[in-house]
């Protein structure tokens, strides 16, 4: 094959060192076969193999599809002198290091291209993995063979989908570099021989040069692990003494070391019989780690960062930071392609500004501009939100008063009211949470944190404190959104079948839309598939109903409210919803009943979207017709100057006071 430089634009050079040990170089050489989309080639090493790699490889070289280079050396050179010689001869704009006893997963080299490809400062990625330092390590894997382990990777992928980090070093056994960070830091240093420390060697010269690694914590890669070492008999505690000293004598007796750990080799061997009797990795020393959780000294107030996500919100950006201006210790900006003037706003404002390349996922981009905070607490705002004055100061004093141990606050979003009639959808929001590297952010639309945030132990406490949302104040752009919505989720579905999240939104996306019978369908799946402790599962009841009632099947609808009421019997959107049907069924005493006892509710901490209305001016309304219907003047007067009160200059309940011949009450407010 031709080694003249300059691959295929975007192509990929994949280096792998071969040592003996050819059963596992051919699952290793399958499994990029299988999982590894063009453009790419393949540079093979052979290390002085005796085992007939030589011939396998030439057969590989002989058959493949992709570009085949080989490499053959008459003894052994070890792992850096081997990567060397194939990145002398790589084509690729990214450049591969892998072991030879590693098997890749579905979609692995387009995550990491991905990952490198968001941030500029990125020169290096890498893999999860049962077998790598921390933080790459996933300990206690629950397969047994390679099949069980792709149906794990994809589950992994599935479950953390856009979760990435910056660590201080990469794991050598799968790791990318970008031909820019390779030509800033040069090849391995081949002073530390047969292998370990020239890993280290490269991270600490990659971030010298302005290159940080990253890790995808979305992507697993199955790594058999020491299999060359032990094949050859290497005194791997000897190795690794000689090796960090030679690490310390170039970079000094205080270069970072992390802690020391002592891996287990993989429970199946390329044959898929019981590993070979080993004592189990020797220890293996990182440079550093990520933190996963910290606390703020004693008595230091902690820093808040700012994120958002953008494109094109040059009409509301402004005003959403002049309505934040002050509050943050900083912000951070991520800008998915705007072509106005966000980019230019949001610099006006202070804010750190970042590109990123839109993939249809919000939690990648949110994961994207929390990995950029320095601040201990992240908070978030849509540049279609706004803090108002008194809200400003509820805020201010919930950031003064964190203390050192960390929680979650849930900040409640007023959705401005459309036209229907309605109040402000008011929705519980996890807006202010700990900057930690086991918190990320997951689902591609309608992005959650507090999974993460349950996962991790960090308590969940509710504020007073909310923020007010115009976005829905603009029906068209509306209708766009939720056409952008639906083709994302319908995408996220076919990754996450049956997850009762996905589904959930496209059911209301198809309500909003009027499709009621597709809407019922999905929203049934969910519920199948949901727990009563589920945060969905009291809005998922309401909307069954709903659908049931557009449908002109008001039993159905009034069995769907039954059923959430008796795992909630204060749920007031069910009660609601159950007042409307018994009203519409003509059971005017049955409706009032719901209606009434809602006006006894306030709204509880518990993770929900509600119009506010109907705690107040919505349920008051319906009671005032009701005391009409069956002629009780003072009742109806009554309901209707509170209405008139929570919403003045209201010309219905105006007419109702007249009506009554009613004096109206103070001005009052609905409440959340």
């Amino acid at each position: 094959m031709s080694n003249t430089p300059g691959g295929p634009a975007g192509s990929a050079s994949v280096i792998i060192p071969c040592s003996n040990q050819l059963s596992y170089t051919r699952l290793c050489l399958a499994s990029l076969a299988r999982h590894t989309r063009p453009p790419w080639e393949l540079i093979a090493v052979d290390d002085g193999s005796t085992d007939g790699t030589a011939a396998y490889l030439a057969g590989v070289q002989d058959a493949a599809p992709f570009s085949v280079t080989i490499v053959a050396n008459a003894e052994n050179r070890g792992f850096p002198a081997a990567i060397n010689q194939g990145l002398a001869r790589a084509r690729g704009d990214y450049l591969v290091l892998l072991n030879n006893d590693a098997v890749v997963t579905d979609g692995w080299l387009d995550q990491l291209v991905a990952l490198v490809d968001s941030d500029p400062s990125i020169g290096m990625t890498g893999p999860m993995s049962n077998y790598a330092s921390p933080p790459q390590l996933v300990e206690r894997v629950p397969y047994q063979d390679l099949d069980a382990m792709h149906e794990f990777a994809a589950i992994w992928r599935r479950e953390r989908r856009g979760r990435w980090f910056k660590t201080p070093k990469l794991s050598g056994f799968c790791l990318l570099l970008t031909r820019r960070c390779f030509e800033a830091v040069g090849p391995l240093d081949e002073r530390f021989g047969l292998g370990f420390f020239d890993d280290d060697d490269l991270a600490l010269r990659a971030r010298k040069a302005g290159f940080e690694p990253a890790v995808a914590h979305d992507l697993f890669v199955h790594h058999y692990g020491g299999r060359t070492f032990l094949g050859a008999g290497v005194d791997t505690d000897r190795l690794l003494s000689e090796n960090l000293a030679k690490f310390q004598a170039k970079w000094g007796a205080d270069a970072p070391v992390g802690r020391a750990v002592r891996l287990p080799l993989a429970a199946f061997s390329a044959d898929r019989k019981p590993p070979e009797a080993s004592p189990g990795r020797p220890k293996v020393i990182g440079i550093g780690l990520p933190r996963t959780g910290t606390t703020p000294a004693a008595g230091r107030r902690v820093r808040v960062s700012l994120t958002m996500v953008v494109r094109d919100e040059e009409a509301n950006l402004a005003a959403c930071l002049e309505s934040a201006a002050g509050l943050f210790d900083e912000i951070v900006v991520l800008d998915t392609g705007s072509t106005d003037r966000t980019v230019e706003i949001a610099h006006a404002f202070g804010a750190r500004v970042f590109d990123f390349v839109w993939v249809d996922d919000f939690a990648a981009a949110r994961n994207a501009a929390l990995a950029r905070a320095t601040g201990d607490y992240a908070f978030w705002l849509d540049a279609d939100d706004r803090i108002e004055a008194a809200q400003r100061e509820r805020l201010k004093a919930l950031f003064d008063g964190i203390g050192p141990a960390e929680a979650a606050y849930v900040v409640r979003c007023a959705c401005d009211a459309g036209p229907d009639g309605g109040g402000a959808t008011v929705v519980d929001h996890v807006r202010l949470f700990p900057v930690r590297e086991d918190v990320r952010w997951i689902y591609r639309v309608h992005e959650q944190i507090l999974p993460a945030l349950r996962g991790a132990g960090v308590e969940v406490r509710w504020t007073d404190a909310t923020v007010r949302h115009v976005g829905y104040n603009d029906q068209d752009l509306r209708r766009r959104k939720l056409e952008r919505d639906r083709a994302i989720l319908e995408s996220e579905l076919a990754e996450r079948p049956d997850d009762p999240f996905v589904l959930f939104n496209l059911g209301q996306i198809a309500m909003e839309a009027d499709d009621a019978r597709a809407a019922l369908g999905l929203l049934q799946r969910s519920l199948a598939g949901s727990a009563p402790s589920d945060s969905i599962t009291r809005k998922l009841y309401a909307l069954i109903a709903r659908a049931h009632q557009r449908l002109g099947d008001p039993e159905a609808a009034l069995a769907a409210c039954g059923a959430g009421l008796a795992d909630d019997p204060d749920d007031a959107e069910l009660l609601f919803r159950k007042g409307v049907l018994h009203r519409l069924r003509g059971e005017p005493g049955e409706a009032r009943a719901c209606w009434s006892r809602i006006l006894t509710l306030r709204r509880p901490e518990k993770f929900a979207s509600v119009d506010e209305g109907i705690y107040g001016h919505v349920t008051m309304r319906n009671l005032a017709v009701l005391a009409e219907e069956r002629g009780d003047l003072a009742e109806a007067g009554l309901r209707w100057s509170e209405v008139l009160a929570r919403r003045p200059g209201d010309p219905e309940a105006a007419r109702g006071v007249a009506r009554a011949g009613r004096p109206a009450v103070p001005a009052g407010g609905d409440g959340p």
